[in-house]
């Protein structure tokens, strides 16, 4: 008699941190339902439109400062309190 091992399933990745909510995956479409363009919210958070544009995509995390901006202009309080 051989043992057979049942297939094992790849381990679950670990959850995001609850200071990442909203996730900054959602920056785009939470400023395209506000109807602001990417140059104006940037402008107004004090931030180049290519910085943006970086946060958005995932390639960079604002700090504490720029991610309060954020929450401000956008309405999101989740992000209000983080720092």
């Amino acid at each position: 008699m051989s043992s057979q091992q049942a297939p094992q399933s790849p381990p679950a990745s670990p959850a995001p941190p609850a200071d990442t909510l909203p996730a900054f995956e959602q920056l785009r479409s939470l400023r395209e339902a506000k109807g602001l363009a990417l140059e104006a919210l940037a402008r107004t958070v004090g931030i180049s439109p290519s910085y943006l544009g970086m946060i958005e995509s995932g390639e960079r995390e604002p700090d504490a400062a720029i991610r309060r901006s954020l929450a401000w202009e956008l309405g999101v309080a989740g992000w209000r309190d983080a720092s």
